[in-house]
């Protein structure tokens, strides 16, 4: 149950697939790729409470990390994916203190947060006993709260100081509409690199994992010069159409 935690330890860089396809064959097959971790979204991609689910089923026995973007507000459902063998969560739009409480109180136990008890699909999936996931589960499991607007870069300090929260996931696009006031992203562009690297620094200088959401490499190796080491790369439809074009273009004849 410490896959995640322990890859993040020794300070390398751990990269996430990001999935927004809710097929438990396909994330089996993904489960076989060379990513660290795979990330199942819940806010804007097409996993279900349902798909999550299956999906950590079929990820986890795999050795494969799993993440969960939760939907904005869904702070239930974070203790619930955490029940089913989830080693972290990002909850969207932590804005305030308020709101970083919040989330930190769904997934962690007392005396940290007030996560209720009932682990015995998360016990199953990883391979632990109740004693053992309990002994470490506040310290393995992780809580990364999104800072995308404003406001949240405003409260990064006050969000990175609340008890339970294990670090921050930079993301860029609705950061970058929210710093702009522009409906059309500039993701890591002039107006927000500096925020982004500040972010990435003032969580390591707290001991906390700085996160960040990519779609290029250039974008990887910016946000790792900024001291980010978890790092989700692309998106299904990018792993499908890339890997596609790059085995077409072997035929000779085409």
């Amino acid at each position: 149950m410490n896959r995640l935690a322990r890859c993040l330890a020794d300070d390398r860089a751990a990269i996430s697939a990001w999935s927004a396809i809710p097929d438990p064959l396909y994330l089996s097959i993904l489960a076989t790729c060379d990513f660290d971790a795979v990330t199942l979204d819940m806010q804007h991609g097409m996993q279900t409470e349902a798909s999550v689910i299956s999906g950590i089923m079929a990820l986890a026995p795999r050795g494969k990390p799993v993440v969960v973007r939760i939907p904005v507000g869904r702070f239930d459902f974070a203790s619930k994916a955490l029940d089913a063998g989830a080693h972290a969560i990002i909850a969207p739009m932590i804005n305030t203190v308020e709101d970083a409480r919040a989330f930190a109180g769904a997934c962690k136990y007392i005396p940290v947060g007030e996560r209720s008890f009932g682990i015995t699909q998360a016990t199953h999936m990883l391979g632990v006993s109740q004693d053992e996931y309990l002994a470490t589960a506040n310290t393995d499991t992780l809580a990364l709260a999104m800072i995308e607007t404003r406001e949240a870069v405003d409260n990064l300090e006050a969000i990175l100081d609340v008890d339970g929260i294990d670090g921050v996931f930079c993301g860029p696009a609705d950061l970058s509409i929210s710093v702009r006031q522009n409906i059309m992203p500039d993701v890591y562009g002039d107006d927000t690199r500096s925020i982004v690297e500040h972010m990435g620094k003032t969580a390591r200088a707290r001991g906390k994992v700085a996160a960040a959401f990519c779609t290029d490499v250039p974008a990887v190796e910016l946000v790792h010069s900024f001291g980010y080491r978890f790092i989700s790369y692309g998106f299904d439809s990018t792993y499908l159409s890339k890997g596609t074009d790059v085995e077409l273009a072997k035929m000779s004849f085409r």
